[in-house]
């Protein structure tokens, strides 16, 4: 558990100092990088094609039982916003933005800390850069067999405002059947 732990955390700092120099977000998917025209783009074929930073998922979009997003703390260290795939089959598909929770207060010693840590990420992050420039990006990170489950497929998308166009597509795709193609 403390491995895992671990590299949640070192994967908090690469995405909290990715996050910070994203452009604003909003949670109707709005903003990001791209327009949702030029991320999802309809096709004829009826499969929906997400393709990641980190790899490919095709899926038949009538095999599509359940669509669902929630939002969860995950040891009280990162914020995480989660889209499910429910399929008629044991796979589980599992797409997810994730970023160190956010302490609310106005306590001195909060903010010093808070300032302590984005410092220490700071530092971390030009470290790797130089190190490689893909050291960086959000990957999954298992740890077999402790933090993976069978037939599961991960994938960490890099902004939220990303994966809430993402699921807007998924769920474009489930209601209509009609097939797209979206890019994160």
């Amino acid at each position: 558990m403390k491995t895992l732990l671990t590299a949640l955390t070192l994967l908090l700092s690469a995405v909290s100092l990715q996050a910070q120099s994203a452009p604003t977000q909003n949670p109707t998917g709005q903003g990001g990088q791209q327009t949702d025209q030029q991320a999802d783009t309809p096709t004829r074929d009826g499969l929906w094609d997400g393709r990641f930073a980190g790899g490919n998922y095709i899926v038949r979009c009538n095999s599509i039982i359940a669509l669902s997003k929630h939002e969860y703390v995950s040891d009280g260290v990162a914020r995480v916003v989660e889209v499910n795939l429910t399929l008629n089959s044991a796979q589980v598909v599992r797409f997810y933005f994730l970023e160190p929770v956010r302490v609310e207060s106005g306590s001195s010693m909060v903010n010093a800390g808070t300032q302590a840590l984005e410092r220490a990420k700071g530092m971390v992050e030009q470290a790797a850069g130089r190190v490689s420039p893909t050291l960086t990006q959000p990957q999954v990170v298992k740890n077999y067999p402790a933090s993976t489950h069978a037939h599961t497929v991960e994938f960490v998308v890099k902004e939220e405002a990303r994966l809430n166009s993402m699921f807007q597509s998924l769920e474009r795709g489930f209601r209509t059947g009609q097939g797209r193609i979206w890019k994160e």
